[in-house]
Order: structure tokens, then sequence, then C-alpha cells
């Protein structure tokens, strides 16, 4: 059974660290049972947050400067700036922020007011604006 879904990855490495230390058990067969990558074990554990510090920064300064643009056109100044970092990483960060604007939505024009046809008189009296259109989008008559 995984108990991939059920716990955090934070709350795997507490398991299987609890697994080795109380119970003896080896980092292999402690890791397999609390779903963490053995991997994950020997990797040491850094704060997201201090991860992020250069990243808030520079957007923060992008912000206090161009305060309308959005994601792209920040994110596209911060590489010609010479960051490097992963789009889904500027993003994931730019949302802790806050500073995802919703979208401007479009100017609604009022209803017009719907006008009754014209009766013609007799047949055949309309069709000049019919024959009009047709002349002016037919290049060869």
């Amino acid at each position: 059974m995984s108990l991939q879904g059920a716990l955090g990855p934070l709350e795997r490495r507490e398991l299987a660290q609890a697994l080795v230390v109380e119970h003896g058990v080896s980092v292999q067969r402690a890791c397999r049972a609390s779903g963490l990558a053995k991997a994950s074990w020997y990797r040491a554990v850094t704060a997201t947050k201090t991860r992020d510090t250069d990243v808030i920064e520079a957007l923060q300064g992008l912000v206090a400067r161009h305060g309308r643009w959005g994601f792209w056109k920040r994110f596209r100044r911060l590489r010609l700036d010479g960051y490097l970092w992963n789009h889904k990483r500027v993003w994931r960060v730019y949302c802790q922020l806050k500073l995802n604007l919703p979208r401007r939505t479009k100017k609604r024009l009022p209803m017009r007011e719907k006008q009754t046809l014209e009766v013609p008189m007799q047949a055949n009296t309309l069709w000049s604006i019919v024959m009009t259109h047709h002349f002016l989008h037919r290049s060869c008559c």
C-alpha cells in the first residue's frame, strides 16, 4: 500500500525518519514504506522561502517600476535582465505575492433599438442594394 497520496513530502520524510530511528529499519526499507524517494532522504531540506528570496526581490522591483505589466511581460524582462529561473517557479512566486491581476473585461455596448423593416409599395423595388453589393464584390463586372 502506498502512502504517497495521503501524506505530503515533509510528512513522508518524518515517517521514514521515525521508522529508522525508533524501529531500527534500514533507510531503503523506510523510504519504500513511507513512499519517499531514497534520494530525497539524503538531500538537505531547504525552505522554499529562502530559495525564492531572489525571485521575490526581482519581481517586487519590476512591480515598483511597471505596475500594470502582466506575468509574461515581467518574466521576459527577468530573462533579459539575466535571470534564468523556470517560468513555473516564477509563476508560483508571482501567485504567492498575489500579483496575478484579473483580466480586463470588454466594454459592453448598449443594446440597439430594433427598427422595423420597410414594407415596399410594390414588388422588386428594394433590389438595388443587393445588386450594388454584388457588383462591389465581383471585380469582373
